[in-house]
C-alpha cells in the first residue's frame, strides 16, 4: 500500500501541483474551444485566459520536475540557483498579471495569475532545499551524482540529458511568454489609469433581451440645456477598425460650433464590450439606438458616418428609429469597398456573385458569397491571428503613425485604443469572415424604385433609399433643404443628405497618387472612377434632398492636400463646413466660407474649374402648404465652401 512520501511528487505539495496542472490543462483546452465558439455573448478576449492557463500549465510541470528530482536516488537537480531565480522572476510576473488585469476588472485573468504564485513558490522552495542538501552532501564527502544507482547506462544518459535540456528549453519559453503577458497586463492597467472611460457605458439588450452588454457613448457639448431643447445632436459612427477617439476632433468641432455631438463605439471598439458573436448588423444598430435612448438623448439626431460607419448609418435608417433622424452625412462611404474594387477590375465572377448575394439577402441560412475568397480568407485569418496574440503585447507597436492627428492632446489615448486585447477581436467579429455581412444585411431593404434606377444606371451595387418617414418625429428641426424637383425620383425621402468625399480619391493622375508602376496605375485609375461614380449614385438615390461635396485644397488646420484622412486631420474645419451646409444660420451670422482666409479661398478656387456647382440633378420637391414649417427653411442651394466643391453629374 502506497503512502505519502515527504518531499516527492507523492507528497501533499506534489499532489496539489498535479491537481493544479490538470486544472490548467483542462482550462487551456476549454478556452481554445470557447474562443472559436459562436452564438454567445462575449465580454473579454478568451485568448487572454488561454495564454495564462498555458503558462500556468508550464509552471506546474516545471514545479513537478523540480520536486521529482529533489532527493531522487538516480537523478540530480542541476542549476539550482537558476531554478530559484526563474521562480522568483515568474512570481514577479504573476503579481504583474494579478495587479494589471485586476485593475481593469478582468477577474478571471487575474485569478489564473494568482495560481502562478503557487507553482513559482514551489520551484523556489524545492530548488532551495536541493541546493542546501547538495551542499551538505559535499561537506560529508558524498558524490553529487550516483550513476551507479541508475538501472542502465542508457537510462543514466537520459536522466542527464533531461536534467540539463528540460530546464533551459522551458525557461526560455516561460520567460519569453511570461514577460509578454506581464507587460501587456501592466500596460493595460496604465492605459486604464491614464485614459479612464471618458463617456458613459450604457447597458443595452441584444437578441430579444436575452443578453446584455455595455456600449460606450461619448458626448461633447451635450448638457442639461441641450437635453431640454430640440437642438439637433450629431451622432458619429467611425470607419471599420476605428475607435471613437478617431472622431473626437470632429465631435469637439461640432461642440465648438455650438452643436452637441456624441460618438458611439461599436461593439468591441474603444471602451465598448464585444457583445454578441456572430454579429447581426440589424441587432447592432438596434443596440446603438438603445444606447442613444438610455443615455438619454431624446433630441433629433444627425447621423455622421465615416467610411463603413456611413453604411452603419444607412442600416440605422432602415432598421432602427429613423423617425428621429433629421439628417445624414456620409464621409468617404462606399457600400462595400472590396466588392467595388473587384467590379472595377472587371472580374468575370463579380456580377454573378452580386446576383447570388442579392438573392441570398432574404435568408440568413444561405451560403456565403465570396468575391475574392483568397483576399477575404487572408483578411479574416489576419484579424483572427492578431486577436489570438493580442494578450502578448505583440501588437503594441502597430497603428502608431498618425501624422497630423487632431486633437494632438488625444493622440496617445487614440493609440492606446489599438493596443488593448479587444481591438483585433472587434475587427474579426465585424469582418465576419467575408466583410460583406453589413452590405448583405442592407440589401434586404432595397426597394424596387431604387433598384430600377441603379439598373438603369448600370450600377452593380444596391442599397435602399432613405424612408419617407425619416425625421417625422421632429418636424420643426432646422436643417437646410433644397427646392426644385428631382430629375430621377429614386427616393421619396426629403431628409437632408450630405455626401462628402476626398477629391484625391477620384484623381486618376498616378503621379499625384505617387504610383510609378504602370500596372498599378491602371488599377488605380479603375478604382478612382468607380469611387467617384459611387458617390454620384449615392447623391441621386438616397434622398431628394442630397448634395455631393468634394474635399480638396489646403486649410490652416491641415496644410496638406485633402486626403482620405481628412476626418481626423482637419476635424474642426470639417465640423464647421458640415454645420454651415446643414444648419440654418440666423440672419447676420457669418458662415465658414466668409471666415476662411483669402489664401485658402484662392487655393480652392483654382481647383474648382471642373467641379463647380452645376444644376443639381437631385434636389428637393417643392414645399406644399400642408408641409411643416421645416419645409419653408429649404435653401435654394448649399453654401459653397472654400475647400469644398459641389458637383452633380447626370447619367
Amino acid at each position: 500500500m502506497w503512502h505519502l512520501r515527504k518531499h516527492t511528487v507523492l507528497s501533499i505539495p506534489g499532489l496539489t501541483l498535479v491537481a493544479l496542472a490538470t486544472a490548467y490543462g483542462i482550462a487551456f483546452l476549454a478556452y481554445i474551444g470557447v474562443s472559436t465558439k459562436r452564438n454567445r455573448i462575449v465580454r473579454t478576449n478568451d485568448y487572454t485566459s488561454m495564454w495564462l492557463t498555458l503558462l500556468g500549465l508550464l509552471l506546474s510541470i516545471q514545479a513537478l520536475f523540480v520536486i521529482s528530482a529533489y532527493r531522487s536516488a538516480n537523478r540530480y537537480l542541476y542549476w539550482t540557483i537558476p531554478w530559484m531565480a526563474y521562480g522568483g522572476v515568474m512570481s514577479v510576473f504573476a503579481l504583474c498579471v494579478c495587479g494589471g488585469y485586476g485593475s481593469v476588472h478582468q477577474g478571471g485573468a487575474a485569478t489564473w495569475g494568482v495560481f502562478w504564485l503557487l507553482a513559482s513558490c514551489a520551484i523556489i522552495a524545492y530548488a532551495g532545499k536541493a541546493r542546501r542538501g547538495y551542499i551538505v552532501d559535499r561537506i560529508m564527502g558524498i558524490p553529487e551524482y550516483h550513476p551507479r544507482l541508475a538501472e542502465s547506462r542508457g537510462r543514466m544518459l537520459l536522466y542527464v540529458a533531461l536534467d540539463n535540456v528540460f530546464p533551459w528549453v522551458t525557461w526560455t519559453i516561460g520567460l519569453f511568454f511570461g514577460i509578454l503577458v506581464a507587460v501587456q497586463a501592466l500596460c493595460l492597467a496604465n492605459d486604464r489609469r491614464l485614459y479612464g472611460v471618458p463617456g458613459r457605458l450604457v447597458p443595452v439588450q441584444t437578441h430579444g433581451g436575452e443578453y446584455w452588454f455595455n456600449l460606450h457613448v461619448w458626448c461633447q457639448g451635450y448638457g442639461a440645456r441641450e437635453q431640454a431643447s430640440e437642438t439637433p445632436v450629431f451622432v458619429l459612427l467611425a470607419d471599420f477598425g476605428m475607435p471613437s477617439t478617431s472622431m473626437l476632433g470632429l465631435a469637439e468641432g461640432f461642440a465648438a460650433a455650438g452643436h452637441p455631438a456624441c460618438i458611439i463605439d461599436r461593439p468591441g471598439y474603444g471602451w465598448s464590450e464585444p457583445g454578441y458573436w456572430m454579429q447581426d448588423p440589424v441587432d447592432v444598430v438596434k443596440s446603438i439606438n438603445q444606447a442613444l435612448t438610455k443615455y438619454p438623448i431624446a433630441n433629433p439626431i444627425v447621423l455622421v458616418g465615416w467610411g463603413e460607419g456611413g453604411v452603419w448609418a444607412q442600416m440605422y435608417m432602415q432598421a432602427a428609429d429613423y423617425s428621429r433622424v433629421i439628417g445624414v452625412v456620409l464621409l468617404d462611404t462606399y457600400p462595400n469597398e472590396e466588392i467595388l474594387q473587384t467590379f472595377a477590375l472587371n472580374r468575370t465572377t463579380t456580377l454573378q456573385n452580386l446576383r447570388q448575394l442579392r438573392s441570398a439577402s432574404t435568408t440568413s441560412t444561405s451560403p456565403s458569397v465570396h468575391f475574392d475568397a483568397a483576399l477575404e480568407r487572408s483578411a479574416s485569418n489576419l484579424f483572427s491571428a492578431w486577436r489570438a496574440v493580442s494578450p502578448l503585447a505583440l501588437h503594441r507597436a502597430r497603428n502608431s503613425a498618425w501624422p497630423g492627428f487632431q486633437p494632438q492632446s488625444a493622440l496617445n489615448m487614440h493609440r492606446a485604443m489599438f493596443r488593448n486585447n479587444l481591438y483585433y477581436q472587434a475587427k474579426y467579429f465585424e469582418y465576419a469572415g467575408t466583410g460583406a455581412a453589413l452590405y448583405r444585411g442592407l440589401l434586404s431593404y432595397v426597394g424596387s424604385d431604387t433598384d430600377a434606377v441603379l439598373v438603369y444606371h448600370h450600377w452593380p451595387l444596391r442599397w435602399p433609399a432613405f424612408r419617407q418617414e425619416s425625421g417625422a418625429a421632429f418636424s420643426n428641426a432646422s436643417l437646410k433643404r433644397r427646392d426644385g424637383a428631382p430629375t430621377a425620383p429614386a427616393s421619396s425621402a426629403k431628409i437632408p443628405v450630405l455626401v462628402v468625399a476626398s477629391a484625391k480619391q477620384f484623381n486618376s493622375d498616378c503621379g499625384v497618387q505617387g504610383i510609378g508602376d504602370a500596372e498599378q496605375c491602371t488599377v488605380w485609375q479603375a478604382f478612382a472612377w468607380f469611387y467617384y461614380r459611387q458617390q454620384i449614385e449615392y447623391q441621386q438615390t438616397l434622398s431628394q434632398n442630397a448634395a455631393l461635396l468634394l474635399c480638396q485644397g489646403r486649410v490652416a488646420e491641415d496644410n496638406t492636400e485633402c486626403d482620405v484622412g481628412f476626418v481626423w486631420r482637419r476635424p474642426g474645419w470639417l465640423a464647421q463646413a458640415i454645420v454651415s451646409q446643414l444648419i440654418s444660420q440666423p440672419a447676420g451670422t457669418s458662415s465658414v466660407a466668409s471666415a476662411t482666409s483669402a489664401e485658402e479661398t484662392n487655393s480652392a478656387a483654382s481647383s474648382e474649374t471642373s467641379l463647380e456647382s452645376q444644376t443639381d440633378s437631385v434636389a428637393s420637391t417643392q414645399s406644399t402648404p400642408s408641409e411643416s414649417s421645416v419645409e419653408s427653411q429649404f435653401s435654394a442651394s448649399f453654401a459653397t465652401q472654400s475647400a469644398f466643391a459641389e458637383t452633380s453629374i447626370t447619367f
